[in-house]
C-alpha cells in the first residue's frame, strides 16, 4: 500500500478513492494548480484535506459559510486532525490564539472566509503562516457567470500571489466551461489541471412533474415525500413561497421547518440543527440553505419552483442520496414559474456598470433557457445534465444504476403520477397491493388489535390517513393537536410505513370492522379488537419490519430484528454524543457506519472495527468508546 492510500485509510477509514479523487490528490502533491469540478457528494473536501495531512505546513481553506466551516472542522477533529477556523463567531482573543497555533505549526488545516482578506490585520497574520496549500471551496463564487457570485472571491488570485503560496486548488460542485475559465483566469493559474468528474449520480432518480394548476403542488410534494421516506428538502424560489409551501405541507400532515434569508440567525440555526438531528423532517428552504449541507441520508429533493439554472438545480438536487442509497429528485414544473426568475434577472447586478449589467442579464437568461429545455427534455435527463457540465455523457441505458422519468419511469416512486388529480377518495387508498382475503398470522392479529384500538379511541374524529399517522408516531401539528396523540396509540405501530397502515385501515373497512370516512368501530370490529373472531383481510403480509435501503458498500444482508434494535440504540447514542460535544450527529458517525456496527459482534477485536468502511486508525477508539457499551447491552 502506497503512502497516499495508507493515509486515506488511516485518517478517513476508506480503502480506495472515488472516481477522480486520486488524480486530483496526486496533482496537488506534485505542485500543479487544480480546478476540480465535482458534484455534491463526490468527495471534493477529501481532495484537499488528504494532501493537507501529507504536506508540511498548514493548508488554508477559503470557505463562504460559518456553518460549513464548523461542520468540517468538527468532523476533522473527530478524526484526530488538527483543524480550526477563524471567523466572526470567535472573539478577537480566540482568533489570535487560532492564528498563533497555525503560525507555530500546531494546525494542519485553517478555514477562513473570503471577507477576512479585506482587513490589514488579517494580512499580517496570514503572512506569518507556513502555508503549504491554498484551497478554495465553492469556487464558482469567483465568476460573475456563476450562480452564486461573491465579489470577495475575485480578490483571491491577488491573495495567493502576494502570500506566495506554493500550491492552489479550487473546488466547486457546479461550473460550466465559462465559469471554469473565469476561475483559472481570476486565480492566475498556470497550466492547471482542470477536471470535471463524477457528475453521474446514478442513485438519483431525476423527474419532472408538469403542473397545470398551482394547487397541485402540495399534493405532488406530499406524495413524493411520503413515498420516498426519511428526510427531504423542498426548495422554493422566494421566502413567501417557502412559508406557503410549509403551511400547505403542514396541512397535509408533513412535519417541516423553514429556512430562508428573512429569518434571524437564531431561527436559521435552530432549523438547521433540527434537520441535522432528525431523519423524518422536511426542510423547506430557499437557496440560502445549501452550501455545506452535510446530511447524507436525504431521500428526496423537491423543487417547488423552477431554479434559475441547471447549475443551481443540480447542486441542490445533489444534496439527496449522499449515502449512496436511492433518492428522488423532482421538479414541479410550470412555465409560469419562470416569471420569478425573470424578475431576479431584471433586478440583479444593480452595482454593475450598464454594459456589464446587460451582459450579466443575458448570461442569466441563457442559463434559465437551458433550465427550461431540461424541464421539457424528452430524452435521458442524466445525459442532459452530463452534457451541460461537459462530463462524459452516459444515459440511463448506458449505466445500469441510473434512472429518470424518461428512460425508466417504472423506477420512480409508486403512486406518484402526473395523471389528472385524483379524487379525495382515491387519496385515501393505499398504494399497497391488494390480494385475495387470507387468514392473518398471530403477529398480524396483534397489529390489527392495536389499529382497531386507535379507531375506538378516536371516536370518529380522525380520517383514516390521520389515524395512520398517529399509529406511525407522526409529530405533525395536525396529529399532535388531537387527544389521540397523548394516548398509547401514538407511535405504537411505528415500524410500519404510513402506506401500509392506510392500506390496513382500508382493508378493515372492507372487512366490515369499521365504517365511514372518519372510521368508527362496528360490532364486528369490536369483536375483532378483542380477538374474539378470526379475520380474513385482502392485504399483503404486513407484520415484517422494514429495513434501510442498502448500497453496494453496505452489508448485503438485511438487518435482523435484533440488529435493527441495536441500530436504533446506536443512533440514540450518536445523538447523545453529538449533543454533548456540540456537533452534528453525522460528525460522530454516518448511518452506514452504524448499520455495519449493528451487525458486528460486541466481542469483536479492534481489528474487526477497522474493517468497517468509514472507521480508521484515528477514529476507531473514540467510536468504540461511544458505541461499544451500547453493543454490549445485548
Amino acid at each position: 500500500m502506497d503512502l497516499v492510500t495508507a493515509a486515506l485509510e488511516r485518517h478517513f477509514g476508506f480503502t480506495g478513492f472515488r472516481p477522480g479523487q486520486r488524480e486530483v490528490v496526486d496533482a496537488i502533491l506534485g505542485g500543479r494548480p487544480v480546478v476540480g469540478v465535482m458534484p455534491t457528494g463526490a468527495g471534493k473536501s477529501l481532495c484537499y484535506q488528504l494532501p493537507a495531512l501529507l504536506l508540511d505546513g498548514v493548508t488554508v481553506v477559503v470557505s463562504p459559510l460559518i456553518a460549513l466551516m464548523k461542520d468540517q472542522v468538527d468532523a476533522l477533529r473527530e478524526r484526530g486532525v488538527a483543524a480550526a477556523f477563524v471567523n466572526s463567531s470567535l472573539d478577537m482573543a480566540e482568533q489570535r490564539r487560532v492564528l498563533d497555533d497555525a503560525a507555530s505549526g500546531q494546525l494542519k488545516l485553517l478555514y477562513v472566509s473570503p471577507e477576512r482578506f479585506r482587513f490589514q490585520g488579517a494580512w499580517a497574520a496570514m503572512q506569518r503562516l507556513p502555508i503549504s496549500l491554498f484551497a478554495i471551496d465553492e469556487a464558482h463564487c469567483i465568476s460573475q457567470w456563476g450562480h452564486d457570485f461573491r465579489p470577495d472571491y475575485q480578490n483571491l488570485g491577488r491573495v495567493a500571489r502576494e502570500l506566495r503560496v506554493p500550491r492552489v486548488a479550487a473546488f466547486t460542485a457546479t461550473a460550466t466551461q465559462q465559469v471554469r475559465l473565469d476561475i483559472v483566469r481570476s486565480l492566475e493559474l498556470t497550466d492547471p489541471m482542470v477536471t470535471v468528474a463524477g457528475f453521474l449520480r446514478d442513485n438519483l432518480h431525476l423527474a419532472v412533474l408538469p403542473i397545470k394548476r398551482m394547487k397541485e403542488k402540495p399534493r405532488y410534494a406530499r406524495q413524493i415525500i411520503e413515498r420516498a421516506g426519511g428526510a427531504a428538502i423542498v426548495y422554493c424560489a422566494t421566502r413567501k413561497n417557502c412559508e406557503e409551501a410549509a403551511l400547505q405541507l403542514g396541512r397535509a400532515g408533513i412535519d417541516s421547518v423553514v429556512y430562508h434569508g428573512g429569518l434571524d440567525d437564531e431561527a436559521r440555526i435552530k432549523a438547521q440543527e433540527a434537520f441535522a438531528a432528525r431523519d423524518d423532517l422536511v426542510m423547506v428552504a430557499t437557496n440560502a440553505f445549501g452550501m455545506g449541507v452535510d446530511k447524507s441520508n436525504v431521500r428526496a429533493v423537491v423543487h417547488w419552483d423552477v431554479p434559475g439554472s441547471i447549475d443551481a438545480y443540480y447542486q441542490e438536487a445533489g444534496r439527496a442520496g449522499r449515502d449512496g442509497a436511492p433518492a428522488w429528485c423532482t421538479l414541479l414544473f410550470t412555465y409560469a414559474d419562470t416569471r420569478v426568475q425573470e424578475f431576479f434577472i431584471d433586478n440583479g447586478g444593480e452595482n454593475l456598470p450598464a454594459d456589464a449589467r446587460a451582459a450579466r442579464a443575458e448570461g442569466e437568461r441563457q442559463k434559465l433557457r437551458a433550465m427550461v429545455r431540461y424541464a421539457y427534455e424528452e430524452q435521458c435527463r442524466h445525459a442532459a445534465i452530463l452534457r451541460y457540465f461537459g462530463d462524459r455523457v452516459l444515459s440511463c441505458e448506458d449505466h445500469d444504476g441510473a434512472s429518470c422519468d424518461n428512460c425508466r419511469p417504472d423506477a420512480g416512486l409508486a403512486g406518484v403520477s402526473v395523471a389528472s388529480p385524483a379524487s379525495e377518495r382515491a387519496e385515501q387508498v393505499s398504494t399497497e397491493p391488494r390480494c385475495e382475503p387470507r387468514r392473518l398470522t398471530e403477529d398480524e392479529e396483534i397489529i390489527v388489535q392495536k389499529a382497531l384500538s386507535a379507531v375506538a379511541r378516536a371516536q370518529g374524529r380522525l380520517s383514516g390517513r390521520t389515524l395512520a399517522r398517529v399509529l406511525k408516531g407522526s409529530k405533525s401539528r395536525e396529529v399532535l393537536k388531537d387527544p389521540l396523540a397523548a394516548s398509547k396509540s401514538h407511535g405504537i405501530l411505528s415500524s410500519l410505513s404510513e402506506g401500509v397502515l392506510v392500506g390496513l385501515l382500508n382493508a378493515l373497512g372492507r372487512a366490515g370492522c369499521t365504517t365511514g370516512r372518519y372510521p368508527t368501530l362496528t360490532p364486528r370490529g369490536v369483536e375483532a379488537m378483542w380477538r374474539r373472531l378470526q379475520l380474513e383481510l385482502d392485504v399483503a403480509p404486513f407484520a415484517e419490519k422494514r429495513t434501510p435501503k442498502r448500497t453496494a458498500s453496505a452489508p448485503e444482508v438485511p438487518l435482523s430484528e435484533e440488529a435493527e434494535d441495536v441500530f436504533r440504540r446506536l443512533k440514540q447514542a450518536r445523538f447523545n454524543a453529538a449533543k454533548e460535544r456540540g456537533v452534528a450527529p453525522f460528525v460522530i458517525a454516518s448511518n452506514r457506519v452504524l448499520e455495519q456496527l449493528a451487525m458486528l459482534d460486541p466481542d469483536a477485536p479492534r481489528d474487526a472495527w477497522l474493517r468497517v468502511k468509514g472507521v480508521g486508525e484515528v477514529n476507531v477508539d473514540p467510536m468504540r468508546e461511544v458505541f461499544l457499551p451500547v453493543m454490549q447491552q445485548g
